[in-house]
């Protein structure tokens, strides 16, 4: 049986090269390639634990989720932490990767750039031996590692990561090409932005890698220029649009150049790279400084993956956006740019201050006026300090001990009892400094204390370390829902994986009453494999959802609905035995399916220019007492077999 591995990494060189060496190998590893941590870790959920890889080799640095924040869930899931694990670093981070794995529990790592032979050493020691030979080569291959450090300064012309490099570049820059012309026409949606700043980023990492740093450095600035693009007006001011141009032309001669030329390529272009990068980092401190009031060139709240269903996503524009209808009685611009960024995301500090001086909240506004980035909001009523928190959603909050309407420490207890609320950061400003003061805060729950008035580099400081960390923890939040919600569902269709479906399956069973009747079906669409050969595996996608909303809709709220692999789904569902109107269970179950299967029959599928009519073959049977979930399914999976020998668009009961 072929050894597997995944390797993940958003570097489309990256995943070329290892293959090309992984797959070289005698062992014939049988690889399958994920572009980030999410997408590897809904493939992972996706399997069975027999069909789990050997092996995950995964880069730490990408811009979706990163391989850190992968690893540590995969450890912490009690089927996968088995799997070793090598993490891809750059060569700049491998001081410190060593103690970082040990701490993620990875089992080695690997700096870019590396040459064949380091990858294979540590691969062949972390995966089954199957033969002597193997065993040998390996003994060789660490002994040659072991006598001699290769030096990793540059990257030979000759390299063949130096060609992929180009292949990549290539490929990203007609990407460009096409998403700034969507801008010039005024035709740009979000996911233009989205494909600008993939293909920023990845020409950025990968031109790191190879020892280009002036092309990487003004792919770096092109990503960030991207990242503060707003979708909704489409529109590029003339003077940036030339240069974004020449910019993205840099890059389609590069992709247009022979490895022999890339060095002395660079070396000519540096002048032009240098000055290009300095235009566009122009506009953004144009962007941030030179105007007062909020730039309407910025995106309005936090951009958030769509593979997370709907109300994983507004729960993270809630938390993340700003609200501009918040107070702001004590000044401040209201201008908001971002404190930090990725490819996905833009977040902000919003600071609360709660004091009943209007004194106070000058003196702080002053403080923050220049600090671009941050936004101020000052309430000088603590009674209604809660409802305006809720309503601007703050990364740190100050507020006053002392105030007329409302202790100070009761204020504090509040904020910690308010579930939307009880995470934020709260400093105490107090005009002393009395121990037994501060110790009650601290017990209360507040997270820092200051005698007023602090220095203003104090105060900026304090402000910065506390938001970064809210804003962290809302990363690992909203990474945490995505992935937990990745790991039961099915990205293309959204319903239950075939792992979850099953863990359903066998709960359904074990709590089924004596009065309930539980149903099971295997639906297989008919003649598939013809639409994807016919029209495209893009034309199967639309088949297979278009499938899936009408058995949605046919089942209802009665069962549960999973995806078991390509076009097979499975069905369970329980109904009653004895109320009057629930009728006989057979009878009902042969009502739904046979309404399922006429509803698909009768809802032909309009894909381009053409007409699918797609049918199905159901496969039902009910669950008898005493058996498991898998002797039933195997009923209900012959009952498919019996409906496509009879025709096919069948319902068969067994």
């Amino acid at each position: 049986m072929r050894l597997q591995i995944l390797l993940v990494d958003d570097s489309v060189t990256i995943r070329r090269y290892a293959r090309s060496i992984l797959e070289g190998l005698e062992e014939n590893y049988r690889i399958t390639e994920r572009e980030d941590g999410a997408a590897a870790l809904g493939w992972l959920s996706s399997l069975v634990p027999s069909d789990f890889p050997d092996l995950i080799i995964i880069d730490r640095n990408m811009p979706r989720m990163t391989g850190d924040e992968s690893v540590r869930i995969i450890k912490m899931d009690e089927e996968w932490r088995s799997i070793p694990v090598v993490f891809l670093t750059a060569q700049a981070e491998g001081a410190q990767v060593g103690d970082d794995g040990l701490l993620l529990s990875a089992d080695a790592y690997v700096c870019k750039p590396f040459e064949p032979e380091e990858l294979t050493a540590v691969v062949r020691r972390l995966m089954p031996i199957n033969n002597a030979e193997s065993m040998r080569t390996l003994r060789e291959e660490e002994k040659s590692i072991a006598e001699s450090v290769l030096p990793k300064v540059e990257v030979k012309d000759n390299d063949p990561m130096l060609d992929l490099f180009l292949v990549e570049v290539s490929e990203h820059a007609a990407t460009m090409v096409q998403g700034v012309r969507d801008f010039h026409s005024r035709v740009a949606v979000s996911e233009t932005v989205a494909e600008l700043i993939r293909s920023a980023h990845s020409i950025k990492g990968a031109g790191g890698i190879v020892g280009l740093s002036g092309f990487a450095g003004l792919a770096g600035t092109l990503e960030v220029y991207f990242s503060r693009l707003k979708t909704s007006d489409g529109l590029i001011e003339r003077e940036q649009a030339l240069v974004l141009d020449q910019s993205v032309d840099v890059f389609v001669t590069l992709g247009n150049a022979l490895s022999h030329q890339v060095r002395s390529m660079e070396l000519e272009y540096l002048p032009k790279l240098q000055s290009l990068e300095a235009r566009l980092q122009e506009f953004l401190g144009d962007r941030s400084s030179a105007r007062g009031g909020s730039d309407s060139s910025f995106p309005p709240h936090a951009e958030v993956s769509q593979t997370a269903p709907a109300q994983i996503q507004e729960v993270i524009v809630e938390r993340l956006s700003d609200s501009t209808g918040a107070i702001n009685s004590g000044g401040g611009t209201g201008q908001v740019v971002p404190v930090t960024s990725d490819a996905n995301t833009v977040h902000r500090i919003v600071v609360l201050l709660i004091d009943d001086q209007r004194i106070i909240g000058e003196s702080l506004r002053q403080m923050l006026q220049n600090e671009s980035d941050i936004q101020f909001h000052f309430c000088q009523d603590p009674m209604k300090a809660i409802e305006i928190a809720l309503e601007i959603r703050p990364t740190v909050i100050l507020q006053d001990l002392v105030m007329p309407e409302l202790d100070g420490l009761e204020l504090v207890r509040r904020f910690r009892a308010q579930q939307d609320l009880d995470k934020v950061p709260l400093i105490v400003l107090s005009g002393t400094e009395v121990a037994e003061v501060k110790a009650e805060a601290f017990a209360l729950g507040a997270n820092d204390y200051m005698v007023k008035l602090p220095n203003a580099l104090e105060v900026i400081a304090r402000i910065r370390y506390h938001s970064q960390g809210y804003i962290n923890l809302l990363e690992r939040e909203a990474a945490m829902a995505r992935v937990t919600w990745l790991a039961e569902h099915d990205p293309l269709t959204a319903c239950l994986n075939r792992r979850t479906w099953h863990e359903g399956l066998d709960e359904a069973i074990v709590t089924l009453a004596l009065d309930e009747a539980l149903v099971l079906a295997i639906c297989d669409i008919d003649l598939f494999k013809k639409v994807n050969d016919t029209y495209g595996h893009q034309c199967g996608d639309d088949a297979i959802q278009h499938v899936v909303a009408i058995l949605e809709k046919g089942i209802g709220g009665l069962g549960q609905l999973g995806r078991l692999g390509g076009e097979e789904f499975g069905i369970f569902m329980v109904l009653s035995k004895i109320t009057p109107e629930a009728g006989d269970p057979v009878m009902e179950a042969d009502k739904i399916f046979e309404h399922i299967r006429k509803e698909l029959e009768n809802s032909p599928l309009n894909w381009n220019e053409h007409v699918l009519t797609l049918t199905m073959s159901f496969g039902i049977t009910f669950h008898r007492a005493g058996e498991n979930g898998e002797s039933a399914l195997s009923r209900a999976d012959a009952g498919v077999y019996q409906a496509k020998d009879g025709g096919r668009n069948q319902v068969a009961r067994m």
